[in-house]
């Protein structure tokens, strides 16, 4: 089967997308997606999502500095195999019409799963939706102390995403483990900050938490998804194998490590750039660079097909 391949833009306003309605006799009709269409022989795909842009929706996108790659999907339908390039576009002229007769909206990002889409393109909404740096919480003295640490990092480091991790809490004392996990939340949702908790999904049952993160271990347990499509379901990884075994669990992204030499783990040997990237080109779902991850590294974690970083020490 011939691979497809199309360059595909998520074109930003703030925080509104535009999205375009397929016309009833394409492939995958009536659907809503993100602007975009086949790179040709002869053209790279920033300069086909400048093509293309101008002629669905005549607007002249700025590829010195208005475009970024988000993530590449790889997507099998039966009838057609499709690998979805896709970029951020938040630099163009012009307004964006639908020039060739399609309907389009600006939707808030927020908005997005309210709209049917293709399927191969639910991880491009994950995407849009994830930040790019994700916080997992370190050591801490006291509960005040890690509620200072979190609302320190929050506030001086932009985190939108934080992973609550205290495996020895939960395993001695899950009322306790919930009674501070509740007390991050809050500090959390009044800074518009999702939590994340490093724990069994039946933790969601104590506490409404954004979602939940495994270990490829924990997750290798179940055979179908084990939260609702409306919760966030993370899992670590550290190789191919574990990484396409998880597609049946259809997570909303992975960290994948470790990249970098890293303190918490000085055993661990580094995979480096070149094999993240060749690793990630694999999933279809957004991956995070972990191990040994600073914010200096976030140009070289998006250029290589990274999310964004996930860090302890970097903002902890």
């Amino acid at each position: 089967m011939q691979l497809v391949h199309v360059a595909v833009a998520v074109i930003m306003r703030g925080n509104r997308v535009l999205i375009a309605k397929r016309s009833d006799d394409a492939h995958q009709g009536g659907l809503w997606e993100f602007p975009g269409g086949k790179v040709e022989s002869n053209e790279t795909v920033r300069h086909a999502l400048k093509r293309e842009l101008k002629e669905e929706l005549d607007i002249e996108v700025n590829l010195s500095d208005g475009v970024q790659p988000l993530i590449s999907i790889r997507h099998d339908y039966g009838d057609k195999a499709v690998l979805l390039d896709v970029w951020v576009v938040s630099s163009f002229e012009g307004e964006a019409v639908g020039a060739e007769g399609q309907p389009i909206k600006w939707v808030e990002k927020e908005n997005l799963n309210d709209f049917a889409f293709p399927e191969a393109n639910k991880p491009i909404i994950s995407a849009i939706l994830l930040p790019n740096k994700y916080l997992i919480t370190g050591g801490y003295e006291t509960p005040d102390d890690c509620m200072h640490k979190l609302q320190h990092a929050i506030s001086c480091h932009g985190i939108k995403l934080v992973q609550f991790r205290n495996h020895g809490l939960y395993a001695s004392d899950q009322e306790a483990y919930i009674a501070q996990a509740t007390g991050i939340r809050d500090i959390c949702h009044y800074n518009g900050v999702r939590l994340i908790l490093n724990a069994p999904p039946a933790i969601l049952q104590g506490i409404d938490a954004a979602g939940v993160h495994l270990t490829y271990a924990q997750a290798n347990e179940y055979s179908t998804r084990p939260v609702p499509r409306n919760k966030w379901l993370g899992v670590s990884c550290h190789n191919a194998e574990e990484l396409s075994n998880l597609a049946r669990l259809s997570p909303d992204y992975v960290l994948l490590s470790p990249v970098n030499k890293t303190a918490t783990h000085p055993d661990a040997e580094p995979m480096g750039w070149e094999k993240f990237k060749a690793l990630v080109e694999t999933v279809p779902y957004p991956v995070f660079a972990l191990g040994g991850m600073m914010d200096t590294d976030m140009t070289d974690a998006i250029n290589y097909g990274a999310q964004g970083i996930a860090a302890i020490s970097a903002w902890w």
